[in-house]
């Protein structure tokens, strides 16, 4: 089955899974059987630093249970129930609901309401009808708005077609008068991914930005209310700036050339680069971050094998944002930890291989304890890094957190263990 969660359940299912080891010993003969640990029960309040487990407009519920390597999270605001799987995907929920509250708190202003009059008197006022009824909007739409339709290059019949429901940037309309791109600059003036899946930030995104765009308010969105904006999930190893400039200058299109470029430049396949840059899994965002945290990792070869392994396996948001933090990962080890010579594949998952040949696994993992897969994938992992060119060295890195079984059993194998390198919302 092609789901990420071959890079994580495939991995892990090698990894990390929650199914302890069952066996049954004869009375009168001893074995030396490993016993392994269960996965736990997290409490938020234990794990949580605690602008992450409670704020002005939200709670997280105290029950964290923890499989597939994310912690999953429940999240009760004020405008709804948010689930996170996974601790960074926890960082981002609370920055939106924090960037809701925001947006709800300027819809109640009398600028806001005057806005959204003057925007429907307004000729987009207009046009934007014809996205949701375009042979009635047509026949009877104002000479004025006919004038600005000619005036963008449009054709009306063009205009009323509608573009593939997951476009990602909006209607056809939307892009050609420019509330696109109002409104990717009102997402990240708060600090919030304009391609968010979160349905109830779009919607208040929505309402603010064409009150911005046509009815040409000016908000100060700046200022996030207490508790603010905690930063998004999608990290960009030394790239940031760069990163938020695109998201901001760039349309979709427009980042999808310009990552298509940076994949067969570091030696993706055009085959392999097409798979990525149309798999759904990924929003622009994602797909940037992933490409720029590729591109960071200066000298390292076979960089095109993980984007072979993310277009093929990646099937929703949480595995998008496993292979951009992964990658991350990969990065930080690169630069400040052990320089890496190449990235291989190790069944369904992405290795490196350090210039000194050490073998690393570098992974987006929120805990990580020792099971019957961990076992297993320990083993497998001790075989692959005994082959030449590898030195028999292994160094295995997570971004969340080790329980004090697996790094005593890793580290009797000579394995070297570092957690935390990525905490994110973890005290």
């Amino acid at each position: 089955m092609k789901q990420m969660s071959s890079i994580k359940i495939l991995l892990w299912t090698v990894t990390i899974s929650s199914l302890p080891a069952q066996t049954f010993e004869s009375p009168t003969i001893e074995r030396a059987i490993p016993v392994y640990e269960e996965l736990p029960e997290l409490k938020a309040s234990e794990i949580l630093r605690p602008e992450f487990l409670k704020g002005t407009y939200f709670s997280v519920r105290e029950e964290v249970p923890t499989f597939s390597g994310a912690n999953h999270f429940t999240i009760d605001s004020e405008f709804g129930v948010f689930e996170a799987e996974g601790n960074e995907m926890l960082v981002r929920r609370i920055n939106e609901i924090n960037a809701i509250a925001r947006l709800k708190e300027v819809s109640r202003t009398d600028e806001f309401k005057g806005a959204l009059v003057k925007a429907a008197k307004s000729p987009v006022g207009a046009a934007k009808q014809i996205v949701t009824d375009p042979v009635n909007a047509i026949t009877n739409a104002p000479k004025g708005v006919m004038k600005f339709m000619g005036r963008i290059g449009e054709s009306v019949k063009g205009i009323g077609q509608k573009h593939q429901d997951n476009d990602p940037e909006g209607s056809q309309l939307q892009q050609i008068i420019g509330f696109s791109d109002t409104k990717r600059k009102v997402a990240m003036s708060l600090g919030v991914d304009p391609y968010s899946s979160n349905t109830v930030l779009q919607h208040e995104l929505d309402g603010i930005s064409w009150a911005s765009f046509a009815g040409g308010a000016t908000f100060s969105l700046a200022t996030m209310p207490i508790g603010g904006a905690a930063g998004t999930a999608l990290t960009v190893t030394g790239v940031s700036g760069d990163f938020d400039q695109m998201l901001k200058e760039k349309s979709p299109t427009d980042l999808k050339k310009i990552n298509r470029k940076s994949l067969l430049a570091l030696g993706a396949s055009e085959k392999d680069a097409e798979r990525f840059l149309n798999n759904n899994a990924f929003s622009p965002s994602a797909q940037t971050a992933f490409v720029l945290n590729l591109k960071s990792m200066n000298g390292v070869a076979n960089r095109g094998a993980f984007v072979r392994l993310a277009g093929e396996t990646s099937s929703s948001e949480t595995d998008a944002i496993f292979c951009v933090q992964t990658a991350a990962l990969m990065s930080k080890i690169h630069k400040s930890e052990q320089p890496l010579a190449r990235i291989v594949t190790f069944g369904a998952f992405p290795v490196c291989v350090a210039k000194d040949g050490t073998t690393i696994v570098a992974l987006q993992w929120d805990y990580a304890a020792w099971t019957a897969g961990a076992g297993r994938f320990s083993e497998q992992l001790r075989k692959f890094a005994e082959k030449p060119p590898a030195n028999k060295k292994v160094f295995v890195a997570i971004s969340g957190q080790t329980s004090p079984r697996l790094r005593q059993e890793l580290e009797k194998l000579g394995d070297g263990v570092k957690d935390r390198l990525s905490p994110g919302p973890l005290k």
